[in-house]
């Protein structure tokens, strides 16, 4: 069965003098419209982060369907060339991560699959849940839930996903 690809996404912090906003605005536009014509370009998203001084951040985010639709429009000659000249006003080289399927979840150097990476979500859900019923004081909706599903977040995110994992990787490696 062949694998499908995944949904990649890329994002690209610029740090740059605000008075270059302007002109980085009307690069940026011709750099989107030559993206919009790359092989699986599915759409980007511009964020202009508060000013700080004389200075402004523009994060952007392009998706992609794939990780190889991703590389072949970081290779295009239009794609390096408009980059040159937005990196031109740039006051910090662009920071540039990209991220596909599970990977934001995932700590690093693991081999633990999506469906593996999916059960472990779910039963650390569902046992957060119930601890959280027996618990958590009562008190009314929605609070109760805004707490209940804040803390599980929290926990999952940054300590429990990560830690279990980590467990799940190295029973795997032992198995082997």
């Amino acid at each position: 069965m062949p694998h499908a690809p995944s949904h990649v996404v890329t994002v690209i912090l610029r740090r740059m003098r605000q008075e270059a906003r302007p002109e980085v605005i009307a690069t940026h536009a011709r750099l989107r419209a030559a993206a919009a014509q790359a092989e699986g370009f599915l759409g980007a998203q511009d964020s202009w982060l508060p000013p700080h001084g004389d200075e402004i951040d523009l994060v952007t985010v392009f998706s992609f369907r794939s990780r190889r639709d991703l590389e072949a429009w970081d290779r295009a000659p239009e794609r390096q060339r408009l980059i040159a000249d937005l990196d031109r006003h740039c006051l910090d080289i662009s920071e540039r991560a990209a991220f596909d399927g599970l990977a934001l979840l995932q700590p690093d150097r693991v081999r633990v699959s999506k469906p593996e990476t999916v059960a472990i979500l779910i039963g650390l859900i569902l046992t957060l849940g119930w601890l959280a019923d027996l618990l958590l004081p009562p008190f009314p909706e929605p609070g109760r839930t805004v707490l209940a599903v804040s803390v599980n977040v929290c926990l999952i995110s940054y300590g429990f996903l990560p830690w279990s994992i980590r467990l799940l990787d190295a029973l795997k490696r032992k198995a082997r």
